[in-house]
Order: structure tokens, then C-alpha cells, then sequence
């Protein structure tokens, strides 16, 4: 019996357009009953169906190595330790990592398949409709429901989170669809359309409030702006210029300073600044240079050659150091050892190396896009963490990086 892979693509992206509210449901659970596994089986079935649509792939080979390379640290800690509960624990937090290279893989698939005209519009379904429901989950934060991003439960609580409870996967979630919607219109040319979305990611990030998603949506809007930009300038586009520099700079400027005094940002840093005894990198980098500095003597001194080389996952690190890196790279290596954090370098090499392959070769409108924002990613996973390990946001990252290969001719009218 022949399978239609085009019905199982359509029940794919139909179950990937309801994975924001699946998570909603789930923190709803966490915060109000008890933890129930929703999200993590959910995600468990969507990889599996990844893994369907990949067979008879190379590509499926390679992420079957990465997660078998991904499970040893796990499985070094669980002999060495005896705990079953952190094994499982180690197994979820290795299995996040895999997140992003999987889906890339599925959806690189998809965008260069025959089917791609008529899976277009499911994809961008599946955008709209997760831009749907973040910004529901964050009006219903506005209205007291949900948790508060920062210091939840005290008196300077400050953001909010709604019902998504990792609070770090929701402003990678929130800059993966920016990057996503500003591209589709820029490219378009939808310029009203592309300012009223840069507007509503603003007015998401004020009410996170966190400095990833505050200064990342900035960055991720301008991304498409210089991937396109030419050093001709036609006179026609003075005008233009003019009108931005007079009126649209400004205008922008006094409303990121409005959001940033209300939304209670410039309190936040006033209060980490005591604190921290006025130590303006611990403030920045929200403390984690000391988080590695210490995560790094226990890797250097606690752990033989094995460990070091393969990892004990990351409980064994985390009841050693007192606590998690928070920096990707770092998480990685003192998780699953040198062998894991040279995976992830090889794949951030050939993700680059593919996007400025296809840049050079032309006709692939956002690879120029994708070669900017994979370098952005890699220095917001090294600044605020929970970016390449993440779960929900790792779906849409990889649909992020794998939007290199759509071609102008897929595109309809470019």
C-alpha cells in the first residue's frame, strides 16, 4: 500500500499549528494542578513523525548519530551514580538538543520537495496561528494569569511569562516567528504589514521584559533590512530615507524608552546593580559568567578523562556545581563533554556554510536572511542560554534555518 506523504505532511504541520497552546496547556497544569507530561509527549509524537518523513534519508542517519552521540553522557551519569530519576531528567534535557537539527532536517525536506507549492500556505498557518496564540498567552499574563517572568510570587515581580512556564524558550519562541513573519513581508514587500508585526513584537517583548527579546526583535526585524540592502541608492528612495530618519527613528526611540519605563526594566537593572555591587558584565550577562566560572572548575577538577570527553549529563554537574550554566555552549560541553559541544560546532559550521552557499549561488531569497540570523541565534545562545536546547522553540528555529532553500521560483512571484 502506497502512503500518501502529503496527507501525513498536512497532519504534521496541523498538529505544529496548535504546539503553542499545547504548551500553554501544559504550563497551565504545572502552575495550577501538578506536572502532567502534555508538552513532552506531544513534541515526542511530532519527532516521531519527523522521523517517518525522513526515512530513506541521510539526513535521518546523521540525527539518529547526534541523539545516540547526545544519550552517552546520560548513561555515563546514570552508571556512575546510580540515579534513575536524574537519568531521566538527563535524557530530556539531551533529547531538547535535538530539537532543532530534527526539525531543520524535516523541514528542509519539506521546502525542497516537489510538494512545497502546496504545503506553502500550511506553513504559514502554522506561523500565524502560534503569532495567535503568544500573544494571547501574554494578554492573559497582562491580565494577572499566568506566572510573572521574573521573581514570580514576590513583590518585584516584573514581566510576564502567561502559561508558558520556560520562561527563556518563550522569547526564543517569540524571536523565531519575528524572524519568521519579518522576512515573508519584507520579502513580499508588505511594508505596512511588516512595521504593524515589528510594533506587536515590541509590545511582546515590554511585556516579557527580558533583555534577549527586547533587544533581539530589534535585531531580527533588521535583519531582513540588511540582507537586502545595496549600496545603489535611487533617488526615489531618498524620500523614503528622509521620512525615517526624521520621523521613524525618533518615533521608535521614544517608544522603546516608554515600554522600557513602564514595563519596569530600568527598576530590574537598578536592583541587579546593587545587587551585584555594581558589576555591569554579572548584570548584563544576568549572572551567568559566574555560573560557568564555577560550572568550569568542576569540569577541570571533578571530572576524569571520560567525563570530560563524554559527560555525565548535566545532573551530575548541576548537584556538583549548584547550578546550570545558562550558556549554551558551556551547557553542552559540561553536560555531554567534548564530543557534544564539537556536534553542535559541526552543525553550526554546516548550517553556515550551507546558507552561504546558496547566498552565493542566488535564487534563494532568504538564505542571505538565515546566514545573519544563525549568527544571531549563536550569540544570543551565548549571552542569555536555552536557545539551541530548546524544546518548543527549537521547532521554529529549525524551520528558521532550513528557510535557506526556498527558491524564487517556489516563491510565486519572488
Amino acid at each position: 500500500m502506497k502512503i500518501n506523504t502529503l496527507s501525513i505532511d498536512y497532519f504534521i504541520l496541523w498538529l505544529l499549528s496548535f504546539v503553542v497552546l499545547v504548551d500553554m496547556i501544559n504550563g497551565f497544569f504545572v502552575m495550577e494542578i501538578d506536572k502532567f507530561p502534555i508538552s513532552q509527549g506531544f513534541k515526542l509524537i511530532l519527532l516521531i513523525l519527523f522521523g517517518f518523513r525522513l526515512l530513506g534519508t541521510k539526513d535521518l542517519l546523521f540525527a539518529i548519530l547526534l541523539l545516540v552521540i547526545l544519550q552517552i553522557g546520560p548513561v555515563m551519569g546514570l552508571i556512575k551514580t546510580g540515579d534513575l530519576n536524574g537519568f531521566i531528567s538527563d535524557i530530556v534535557f539531551s533529547t531538547k538538543w535535538f530539537m532543532v537539527p530534527f526539525s531543520y532536517f524535516y523541514f528542509k525536506r519539506l521546502l525542497k520537495g516537489v510538494n512545497f507549492a502546496l504545503v506553502r500556505e500550511k506553513i504559514a498557518k502554522v506561523v500565524t496561528r502560534s503569532y495567535f496564540f503568544v500573544g494571547l498567552n501574554l494578554l492573559l499574563g497582562f491580565a494577572g494569569l499566568g506566572m510573572a517572568f521574573y521573581n514570580h510570587g514576590y513583590q518585584n515581580a516584573l514581566g510576564t511569562r502567561g502559561f508558558i512556564y520556560a520562561g527563556n524558550e518563550l522569547t526564543i519562541l517569540v524571536l523565531a516567528l519575528a524572524y519568521l513573519m519579518a522576512i515573508f513581508t519584507f520579502q513580499k514587500k508588505a511594508y505596512k504589514i511588516y512595521i504593524l508585526l515589528f510594533l506587536s513584537f515590541l509590545l511582546f517583548s515590554f511585556l516579557i521584559t527580558s533583555k534577549t527579546v527586547l533587544g533581539g526583535v530589534l535585531i531580527v526585524f533588521l535583519i531582513p533590512i540588511l540582507s537586502n540592502f545595496k549600496l545603489q541608492i535611487k533617488r526615489k528612495w531618498l524620500d523614503g530615507i528622509a521620512i525615517i530618519l526624521f520621523v521613524g527613528l525618533p518615533t521608535l526611540i521614544f517608544l522603546f524608552w516608554y515600554g522600557i519605563m513602564k514595563s519596569g526594566v530600568v527598576d530590574k537593572i537598578r536592583y541587579s546593580m546593587i545587587r551585584n555591587e555594581n558589576d555591569i558584565l554579572t548584570v548584563i550577562l544576568s549572572n551567568r559568567n559566574n555560573f560557568v566560572q564555577k560550572g568550569w572548575k568542576v569540569f577541570a577538577e571533578d571530572f576524569n578523562w571520560a567525563g570530560k570527553f563524554f559527560g555525565y549529563g548535566q545532573q551530575l554537574h548541576l548537584k556538583l556545581s549548584g547550578h546550570t550554566a545558562e550558556v549554551d555552549f558551556f551547557s553542552m560541553l559540561f553536560a555531554s563533554g567534548i564530543i557534544g559541544i564539537l556536534c553542535l560546532l559541526l552543525l553550526l559550521l554546516y548550517w553556515g556554510l550551507n546558507a552561504r552557499q546558496l547566498s552565493m549561488i542566488g535564487h534563494y531569497p532568504f538564505a542571505r536572511s538565515t546566514f545573519l540570523f544563525l549568527w544571531f541565534i549563536i550569540i544570543a545562545a551565548n549571552l542569555s542560554g536555552h536557545v539551541l536546547g530548546s524544546g518548543i522553540a527549537g521547532i521554529f528555529l529549525g524551520l528558521s534555518l532550513a528557510m535557506m532553500f526556498i527558491k524564487e521560483e517556489a516563491n510565486g512571484d519572488g
